[in-house]
């Protein structure tokens, strides 16, 4: 109940987030499957990129997003880090060997080392690099990281990851201008974020972790994050959860009740059961039931104590004494369970003993005295008598003063005082002392009985009188008190002999002796001091760098008393000495064992390994292991001892100085980094890992020193202003929007799919609505919003409602109007409906302890999933097209605060939609997906005008078609009963054979000999493979799968003969029955190598087979690389709000596109994992619920890629949601004008060669303009004054001219510029130059000063050897000796291809794939020609100079986020384009389409 699964955008917002990154390491840098292979260092950083990245889409963090790595830890933690270090490289060692024995490859590379994930290592040193890398790509491309603060504390910081986290919550939390509802977030596997997180008391915290799981996971193929689950666990429910918990007490505390100082000494007592700085209490273990009893104890301690145990983070030792007193019962509880022998029995031990105790109050006897059973008789027919007279003849006699009293012997009374005042309050009698006679007498209690007391209450207080007197007369007895005391003697002897032995064993003295009783004082005084240090940790920051503690064991419970009562005694005030923390390599040298020396500088190695090293006990190559109760390995108590840290430094200092700079530099401490987005700057960011990443050409990011906030006044505690309850800000969940009533009980609660042992906090849900009929719920509701999924509310419409008798639903009447209308269920749907109530019943139950009452209603909605922009303008609500029902008493009718994201908006003016120079995507049939900037208005402000940026002049490349198409023909699928009468198989065997087929071993184990081409139940074929059909009754194999099938039947024929008898009943054949030991182990092996090529997709998914990945992957390489794709820029006035696209405000539109497999599609969102205006080709479609996933092969690697499971070659693969691409091949959003509306159709070869025209007669206009221009030019240079400086003026007005004449496509297309050439071949004149272009450029300017303006034509370029072939445009490069000849298809090698998969070029003269033949060559220059240079603009000019000029700056037109150029090939201005970058035309072009 406390934790959300993360469903797309159904989450809070969140201002921070924060990431504890070692786990994110430790994830990403190697496999927990005892795989020993290695992965590349840029595959491991790429990883972590991806993680950190996904991460943060999912939070999407307002204001702060912090990554902290752990660096150098205090002392206290060092312990644990050593001794995990240590069972990680033995078992890694261990991993090595297993390999080895099983024949496996090994790298010839060393495995990675995850002890490398330690501060001061080199691959520490160098994920910072990397990490600073990747914010700087993330801060200079996406807008979402650049418009909010990053800081980033990495291993050269001090502290843990998680301390150095709170410690900025703590800062900014003690500030005057902290908002108390501020929302944090933050991402870690660690249980004690938990704590951590109650720490701060901030009802709006959550904690963001994968799903955990538990039992045996069969690993299929590597796991791609996406698949991932992820979970946030609200801290504002687990709050209201622990207040449930104390309620009970709220009104019996003899002080101030406040729920948060309870929280405060929570996490006091749950420190009691272990943490990273101190080991648990003996026998305390969460997994045996230890949080209730710790709970239990604590309200005891509530009620017993004066006050608060936690005081602002320094404990109160009289209080915590309390605590552990009342705790110390467990422990005698604990040894009474294993100290049960004759003696226990002979000596009646189970009489005194709290087992006993307990065991009696079940069964209600008591345990008295003999003497005090004689001193009950006594009293029982004095008592009987005149208890059992009527209330008005006990009063009358008592007026009189003749009520009867029982005289008591002193002697027994004063020896069994306690006892007797006990009976005479459950009897209603009065024990009188007469101190002037020195005498008792009993006399009945009169105010204890009503004067008005009926006959029936009469009988009922006789009746309860006869069962307390015989409860006591049927008690255990034990003979006199001596007795009692020699009992009591033995079990305190056995009880401190148990006690004895743990000290002997675990900690090696004994409690017998002089010597070990103040040992023992001692350890339990230290003990107490590391509660203390652990307490200050948390609330106030690290106490002290060197304190630890020094034991691998917790003293006993009953005797931590000791300790606290001499300190208390004292009056000892713990404090602590601040201290400094180690340098990162004494960290090192304390916490790594020798097998990881390599991790060490070479200089330091030696004090590891050699026997003469004055430290080389810190290193033992074997350790002692003690389980301690523990049943998993990393629990266990690593027995290694504690490094003595001044004979470290010792052995250390001399050495230092024999460090290179580099090691130097590793050994000290650093600061925490900020990232800033600056748009006026441009750096060129070197990478980190040159060849696997590029350089980041126009970085708009720096850095500067991150200091925290000083801290005046710390604040501790809840701060006033926070919200909770219903109050909570939106999407934040809260229990009490729902009336209930609550109670701890066992109830089975399902944890894990495990059944609860322990109690269970059960809430009874009140039925709000039962002052309404459900007709009447319905006629209120059905259309209306309503919010649903309690806790965890979310906003709805309702669409029917249905009761046990009849349906709710709306219809449409003639009108128009809607109406609700009632129907009677049928005999199907009633028994429907009682189905359905009955699984929601037991799901609440049985996993979320919440016990619903009677179901009268169920509600079907359909939740709000976002806001779609309709034709006028305004944004509307959207719906989800799944349906979800709920009881009724789980509908909310409304909530305090809402969600601004889902609210309604109504339509802006023209100019505040979409504001001068924002960035759009364009929708015209002509430009369809191209990026474009809003550039002004038409008068009346209806229109705009716009600048689209790099139109295509190509069609799309489809080799994705092309593969859809090959894999349709080729790729046919055929019913398993064909498939079975082909290969002569009996059907059942098969299913069984192609799915997971166990037999049994001789060890009772299970052996799968199944090819697991198919998975009933996960719901998963295997792509290329196997298929169900839609209806889903049967199984279709391809002829890939029958090959397969048909291969295992020949390789192993003796195996099917003896299956064919094995195959019916549900038991497993046996592994003698069916095969000898060296079938098995050669049928084992044969698998495994075959296994090792199939992909499981779900059933849902629709993807290419991996043979089409690798073509798509190595075309695009390949076409890319030879071709530089030509675009033209436009400019467009009268443009309707149709015909563009705000990608930040039309998620839910452009997630309704549709998809099929080789689909081009373009990123059209400035945030997330790929950059803007990427393009790639769908290669998988997986569609769960109404959620479409599409995977996509991008053209170009990414930084947070991936090889889609060992699929592509390199790392451009992804699976995104559709919300973020445009489908550029299936163009769903088209916007036609009245006029092309009416127009034919044009195919996409007609639209580009329309393009061309319109750019061929723009560029005829503007080389007329430059003709005249240019004779005026000359009219000038004639006058200009000759000689030396005649030449230097020449040559740079020359260079100045041509350079502009000169423009290239995006890729830079090589162009010569020339008269009708230029006109021609002109694309877009922002784009890059191709240095042979300028080449050429120079080549001519230097002829035409050298030569007085004759122009030699080109030489031809050259060919033969050493000069590759140039090839047309659109041809990709065919392999080497293969013909050349455009449309190949690639080959994976080592895969069988059916026979057209094969490579078939087409004959001579046959056009190219390409549905756009490539454009002619331009023709050479005449030298009677005279070069045509059009004078520059001052855009020109200022754009020209900036293509030399490296201190240009400015964060529009050219670089920026969104216009062109960058990410994804365009860029432009966040805030605005800064320079133009195109002649604007005189005479506009108006929007065609």
């Amino acid at each position: 109940m406390i934790s959300q699964l993360i469903d797309e955008n159904q989450i809070p917002e969140f201002d921070n987030l924060y990431l504890d990154m070692n786990s994110i390491l430790h994830t990403c840098t190697h496999s927990n499957d005892n795989t020993i292979t290695r992965l590349l260092d840029d595959q491991m950083y790429a990883a972590i990129f991806n993680y950190i990245e996904h991460l943060f889409q999912i939070i999407k963090p307002q204001k702060t997003f912090y990554m902290a790595i752990d660096g150098v830890a205090p002392r206290a933690k060092m312990n644990q880090q050593r001794a995990r270090r240590f069972r990680t490289a033995y078992e890694a060692e261990i991993n090595l060997k297993k390999a080895i024995e099983n024949g496996e490859e090994i790298p010839k590379e060393d495995p990675f080392d995850s002890n490398s994930i330690t501060p001061g290592t080199e691959f520490m040193a160098n994920l910072t690099n990397n990490l600073k890398y990747f914010i700087h790509k993330k801060i200079t491309e996406d807008s979402s990281w650049a418009n909010i603060e990053i800081i980033l504390s990495g291993h050269e910081v001090p502290g843990e990851g998680e301390h150095k986290i709170m410690e900025y919550i703590r800062s900014i939390r003690s500030q005057d201008d902290y908002n108390p509802n501020l929302r944090h977030c933050i991402y870690g596997l660690d249980a004690d974020l938990i704590m951590l997180g109650l720490v701060t008391h901030d009802p709006h915290f959550a904690l963001l972790r994968e799903e955990v799981t538990f039992g045996p996971q069969r690993k299929v193929g590597p796991k791609d994050l996406h698949d991932q689950k992820f979970y946030l666990l609200h801290l504002s429910l687990l709050r209201e959860y622990l207040s449930l918990e104390f309620q009970e007490i709220e009104n019996q505390l003899n002080f101030e009740y406040d729920f948060d100082r309870i929280l405060d000494d929570f996490i006091l007592i749950m420190y009691v059961i272990g943490n990273d700085f101190l080991p648990n209490l003996p026998d305390l273990f969460i997994n045996k039931g230890a949080f209730p009893l710790l709970i239990a104890a604590f309200k005891q301690t509530l009620l017993e104590s004066d006050g608060y145990i936690n005081e602002n983070g320094k404990i109160n030792l009289v209080r915590l004494n309390i605590y552990i007193k009342i705790l110390s019962k467990f422990e005698f509880e604990n040894f009474e369970k294993h100290e049960v022998d004759v003696e226990w029995f002979n000596k009646k031990l189970d009489d005194i003993s709290i087992s006993g105790e307990k065991k009696r109050q079940r069964i209600g006897k008591l345990l008295i005295l003999k003497e005090q059973k004689k001193l009950v008789g006594f009293i029982k027919p004095w008592l009987m008598e005149w208890a059992s007279q009527p209330i008005n003849e006990i009063l009358n006699l008592d007026q009189q003063g003749k009520l009867p009293t029982l005289h008591l012997n002193k002697d027994d009374v004063e020896k069994n005082l306690e006892f007797i005042k006990e009976f005479a309050i459950e009897a209603g009698f009065l024990i009188i002392h007469s101190q002037s006679n020195d005498t008792y007498e009993a006399k009945l209690d009169i105010d204890g009985i009503s004067p008005t007391e009926s006959e029936e209450e009469h009988e009922e207080r006789i009746t309860e009188l006869r069962k307390t007197i015989k409860q006591y007369q049927s008690a255990n007895l034990i003979e006199s008190e001596e007795v009692l005391n020699e009992t009591k003697e033995v079990y305190s002897e056995k009880f401190q002999s148990w006690k004895n032995d743990y000290y002997q064993s675990k900690l090696h003295f004994s409690i017998d002796t002089e010597e070990g009783k103040g040992d023992l004082i001692e350890m339990t005084k230290h003990y107490i001091e590391g509660l203390q240090w652990v307490l200050y940790y948390y609330y106030r920051g690290c106490p002290s760098w060197n304190w630890y503690y020094r034991y691998h064991y917790a003293p006993r419970i009953s005797d931590i008393s000791l300790g606290l009562e001499e300190l208390i005694n004292e009056k000892t005030d713990l404090k602590f000495e601040l201290s400094h923390p180690f340098k990162p390599f004494e960290q090192l040298m304390a916490v790594l064992p020798a097998r990881s020396k390599k991790l060490m500088p070479v200089v330091y190695r030696p004090l590891m390994t050699d026997e003469k090293s004055p430290i080389i006990n810190f290193y033992p190559h074997e350790v002692d292991i003690d389980m301690n109760g523990k049943t998993a390995s990393w629990e266990a108590v690593v027995l290694l001892d504690f490094v003595d840290e001044k004979k470290l430094i010792e052995a250390l200092k001399p050495i230092e100085s024999k460090l290179t700079p580099e090691e130097k530099q590793r050994n000290s401490y650093g600061h925490a980094i900020k990232f800033i987005y600056n748009p006026q700057i441009d750096h060129v960011f070197s990478s980190p890992l040159p060849g696997f990443f590029h350089d980041i050409e126009h970085d708009q990011c720096y850095e500067e020193e991150f200091k925290l906030p000083k801290i005046e006044n710390l604040k501790i505690g809840f701060i006033k202003g926070a919200k909770t309850g219903k109050d909570l800000l939106a999407g934040f969940p809260t229990l009490s929007t729902i009336p209930f009533t609550s109670e701890l009980a066992l109830n089975e609660v399902k944890i894990f799919n495990f059944p609860s042992r322990s109690e269970s906090m059960i809430l009874n849900v009140e039925d709000v609505w039962s002052d309404l009929t459900v007709a009447q719920f319905a006629q209120s509701f059905v259309n209306k919003l309503v919010y649903s999924k309690w806790p965890f509310l979310r906003e709805c419409r309702v669409v029917k409602v249905v009761s046990e008798e009849n349906k709710f639903e709306s219809i449409k009447t003639n009108t128009g109007l809607k109406k609700v209308v009632t129907n009677e269920l049928s005999v199907e749907d009633k028994k429907s409906f009682r189905s359905e109530v009955s699984n929601l019943k037991v799901t609440w139950d049985k996993f979320k302890g919440v016990k619903l009452g009677e179901i009268n209603a169920l509600v079907y909605v359909k939740p709000v999933n976002g806001l779609i922009r309709n034709h006028k303008g305004a944004y509307v609500k959207t719906y989800s097209k799944d349906v979800e029902v709920y009881p009724l008493q789980l509908i909310v009718k409304e909530v305090t605060n809402k969600d601004q994201r889902y609210l309604t908006r109504p339509p802006l003016p023209i100019d505040q939609e979409f504001p001068i120079d924002s960035q759009v995507v364009f929708l015209g049939d002509m430009a369809y997906g191209s990026p474009a900037k809003i550039v002004g208005y038409n008068e009346d402000k209806t229109k705009l005008g716009v600048k689209i940026f790099k139109i295509q002049l190509t069609a799309e490349p489809n080799i994705g078609k092309k593969r859809l198409t090959i894999e349709k023909n080729e790729i046919k699928y055929y019913p398993s009963f064909e498939v079975a009468k082909t290969l002569r198989l009996n059907p059942l065997l098969l299913s069984k054979i192609t799915s997971q087929f166990m037999v049994q071993d001789s060890s009772k184990g299970k052996v799968n000999i199944g090819l697991e081409l198919k998975f009933e139940s996960k719901r998963q074929k295997v792509l290329g493979y196997t298929r169900k059909l839609s209806n889903g009754k049967f199984w279709e194999f391809s002829p890939l799968a029958i090959n397969l099938i048909n291969t295992y039947k020949t390789k192993f024929p003796g195996l099917f003969k003896k299956l064919v008898n094995n195959v019916s009943g549900s038991n497993f054949p046996t592994v003698d029955e069916i095969l000898s030991p060296e079938e098995l182990k050669e049928i084992r092996s044969w698998l495994k190598e075959v296994k090792s090529e199939l992909i499981p997709v779900s059933l849902e998914s629709e993807s290419f087979t991996k043979f089409s990945y690798q073509a798509i992957e190595q075309y695009m390489d390949n076409y890319l690389s030879m071709n530089q794709i030509p675009t033209i820029n436009k400019d467009i006035k009268g443009v309707p709000r149709e015909a563009i696209l705000n990608a930040n405000e039309s998620y839910q539109l452009l997630s309704d596109q549709r998809f099929e497999l080789g689909d081009r599609i373009i990123y059209v969102q400035d945030f997330g994992k790929v950059p803007i205006l990427s393009k790639g080709t769908v290669a998988s479609i997986l569609t769960v619920g109404s959620k479409t996933s599409l995977g996509v092969i991008f053209d170009q690697p990414l930084l947070s890629g991936n090889n889609m499971n060992g699929k592509l070659n390199s790392n451009r693969g992804l699976i995104i949601d559709s919300s973020l691409v445009l489908n550029l091949t299936n163009k769903q959003f088209v916007y036609h004008s009245h006029a092309s509306k009416n127009r034919k159709k044009l195919t996409d070869e007609e639209k580009i060669a329309k393009l061309k025209a319109i750019e061929a007669k723009k560029n005829q206009k503007q080389q007329q303009q430059q003709k005249e221009q240019q004779t005026k030019q000359k009219q000038v240079e004639q006058q200009k004054q000759k000689g030396a400086n005649e030449l230097l003026s020449l040559l740079k007005k020359k260079l100045d001219m041509n350079s502009t004449t000169t423009t290239s496509t995006t890729d830079g297309d090589c162009k010569k510029t020339e008269e009708k050439d230029y006109d021609k071949n002109n694309g877009n004149e922002d784009e890059r130059v191709d240095p042979n272009a300028i080449k050429q450029i120079y080549g001519h300017i230097y002829s035409n000063v050298m030569n007085q303006g004759n122009v030699r034509p080109p030489p031809a370029p050259p060919t033969g050897p050493g000069h590759p072939q140039q090839f047309p445009y659109g041809m990709p490069i065919p392999p080497p000796g293969a013909p050349m000849h455009p449309g190949y298809i690639p080959v994976v090698p080592g895969n069988p291809l059916p026979p057209s998969f094969y490579q078939q070029y087409p004959p001579n003269g046959q056009q190219f794939v390409n549905s756009q033949p490539p454009p002619p060559p331009p023709p050479p220059p005449s030298q009677q020609q005279q070069p045509q240079v059009a004078e520059s603009t001052s855009d020109e000019k200022s754009k020209n100079d900036n293509k030399h000029n490296v201190n240009g700056r400015g964060r529009g037109g050219s670089r920026g986020r969104g216009g062109y150029r960058g990410r994804g090939g365009v860029r432009g201005g966040r805030g605005g384009n800064k320079s133009s970058h195109q002649n604007q035309p005189k005479d506009k072009v108006k929007q065609e389409s």
